[in-house]
């Protein structure tokens, strides 16, 4: 009876569990789009500040790196568009993605403040999709496991002497 419950209780909070990730893989990403379109929006004034100087934007930040007390915003700047391409090449590979294949595309792209901070908003929700539903299964199946296992290392702990 006891074995029951906890077979049980193991399989509904690994389902609970993992039936949560796709819930937050896509405020992930909506998040990451939310970024992606600020940096675009800055790194456009870039463009335009430079086109009106006569310059490209390489030459622009180039400025700005070689002036000493301007040096600091150059680097900003140069920072802007590097994490705009990272950014978009991240946001590409995660929509991309098959359903099956997400979780690992996400520990390949994320950005740890990004997870921080969508973690900070995120509310779970248990989707009803076949997505939802098909990590609820593999989430059953890994608390299973994860039960068996416990208890298989639990008997191989206890002593000799109550077995008798």
């Amino acid at each position: 009876m006891f074995a029951r419950l906890f077979y049980s209780l193991g399989a509904a909070g690994g389902g609970a569990a993992f039936s949560q990730f796709p819930e937050y893989y896509a405020h992930y990403v909506q998040r990451l789009g939310g970024r992606i379109d600020q940096a675009r929006q800055r790194a456009e004034e870039i463009r335009t500040d430079a086109a009106e100087k006569g310059l490209t934007v390489e030459d622009y930040i180039e400025q700005f790196l070689e002036s000493a007390p301007h040096s600091l915003e150059g680097a900003r700047m140069s920072e802007s568009i590097f994490q705009l391409d990272r950014m978009e090449a991240a946001y590409r590979a995660l929509r991309d993605a098959p359903p099956l294949q997400r979780p690992f595309a996400f520990a390949e792209h994320m950005n740890t403040g990004l997870v921080e901070a969508t973690l900070g908003d995120f509310n779970p929700a248990v989707p009803l999709t076949p997505e939802g539903l098909a990590y609820a299964a593999c989430g059953v199946l890994a608390g299973l496991i994860l039960v068996l296992g416990s208890r298989r290392v639990l008997r191989r702990r206890r002593p000799k002497e109550l077995e008798a």
